[in-house]
């Protein structure tokens, strides 16, 4: 069997999630036996076979590839990565608003781009229960077009030894954030306003996107004293999951996360964990972690303070181990791709 994965073209410059779990993917599918390409915009490709295409985010960076997919005869599978802190009823009005309102001219919103392509998907593969119920409410996607494959982890990070950073950075037990640092969804402005006046470090590390909210959080990061800000790292970097080994706690205090790969992989390395409580993320972590708030600076620094009073110990690292695993992941995907 063969699969061709796509997602928008910005993907391998900004990084990140979709990127990680693409490749982690299909890393794995081969390992079952299952040929994975990548969507090349320069090759010519055969649609009269009805090729089954992976969409990876449905929104304006994949909205034309994905049509013209679907106008060619592919098959698509989708996975949205998708969430909104509005209701569904809300969502569905909105969306039907947006589609009467494009009779009249080109009007359009994120939601109608992820409606669309949910409709023009044979299988929409969501990574939780929540995503799934808001595409089959919002949207009006039938049920059994759905089925939830949940993200996973690198094993690898079962492995991770702090001595590394520590050793480079002279830093241990600090607060530790890896994502975006410039991009308003991911929040971490106000982790280091929360932060600012508590005796811990604090570390992040990520792309910089040179933004004003970028800026912010640079200037944010040099009043409080105690931050380090560091370049991303590649996944599975070495330094990477020392960082993650050494860390007090890690932070992710995204207005959501579906469900947070660097969650997962911190944990995996045996960090104490704060997330945010919005995008299906207590499904993934239960009560193993602490849930943020993320509009609140005081609910950041209360979480930030119970996590670093929680002992440690294994239930968080054995319980990704045995749930989240990207060869779980691959295995369930490749049940949606026989059924296809």
């Amino acid at each position: 069997m063969r699969i061709i994965f796509a997602s928008y073209p910005s993907v391998t410059i900004l990084g990140g999630g979709v990127e990680v779990q693409m490749r982690s993917l299909a890393k794995e599918l081969q390992k079952l036996g299952i040929e994975v390409d990548f969507f090349d915009p320069w090759r010519r490709y055969d649609f009269t076979s009805k090729p089954l295409i992976h969409l990876f985010a449905a929104h304006v960076g994949t909205y034309h590839l994905g049509r013209a997919f679907h106008n060619l005869g592919a098959r698509l599978v989708v996975s949205p990565v998708f969430y909104s802190r509005h209701s569904p009823a809300y969502t569905a009005l909105a969306v039907r608003l947006s589609l009467l309102l494009r009779r009249l001219g080109p009007v359009w919103t994120d939601y109608t781009f992820c409606h669309d392509l949910c409709h023009m998907a044979v299988r929409v593969v969501p990574n939780t229960r929540a995503e799934a119920d808001l595409i089959t409410r919002s949207f009006g996607v039938e049920p059994e077009r759905v089925a939830v494959v949940p993200n996973g982890v690198d094993e690898s990070f079962l492995d991770a030894n702090p001595e590394l950073f520590v050793k480079r950075y002279g830093l241990r037990d600090f607060v530790l954030y890896v994502g975006h640092i410039g991009l308003a969804r991911k929040n971490p402005l106000r982790l280091l306003r929360a932060m600012k006046g508590l005796p811990v470090p604090v570390v992040l590390i990520g792309h910089y996107v040179d933004t004003p909210y970028g800026r912010a959080c640079l200037q944010a990061a040099k009043d409080h004293g105690q931050a380090l800000v560091l370049p991303a790292l590649p996944p599975g970097d070495e330094l990477l999951k020392s960082a993650y080994a050494a860390c007090g706690v890690f932070v992710l205090p995204s207005y959501y996360e579906t469900p947070g790969i660097s969650a997962l992989e911190a944990g995996l390395a045996g960090a104490r964990v704060c997330i945010t409580k919005h995008g299906g993320t207590t499904e993934f972590f239960g009560d193993l972690v602490e849930y943020i708030e993320p509009r609140s600076e005081a609910s950041i620094r209360s979480a930030v303070q119970l996590a670093l009073n929680r002992p440690r110990g294994d239930a968080l690292r054995n319980y990704v181990r045995e749930n989240y695993l990207w060869g779980r992941a691959a295995r369930e995907l490749s049940g949606v791709y026989e059924e296809l």
